[in-house]
């Protein structure tokens, strides 16, 4: 992978949204990786996609420490963290 995007959510509305939108649009050798951070299942559910990644933390650990724990899983070159709305 040259490229991770790092998305901490914690019971975002438009997270699915969000995502759709950047696999519509992103170039190159790039992934997702989502983690919800203190919920299971995200409602609407998000797109079913073998560059997306989603980590479910059932107890809420923190936007920074949820960035981290994606930063970690990440194998790329680059990351770039984006907000989940």
């Amino acid at each position: 992978m040259d490229l991770s995007i790092l998305i901490p959510a914690r019971d975002e509305e438009f997270l699915g949204i969000t995502i759709r939108n950047i696999l519509d649009n992103m170039e190159g050798n790039t992934e997702i990786i989502a983690v919800l951070d203190g919920y299971i299942t995200p409602i609407p559910k998000l797109p079913d996609d073998p560059r997306v990644t989603v980590v479910n933390l059932p107890r809420s650990i923190g936007e920074r420490a949820a960035t981290n724990v994606a930063a970690r899983l990440s194998e790329s070159k680059y990351l770039m963290k984006c907000d989940a709305h």
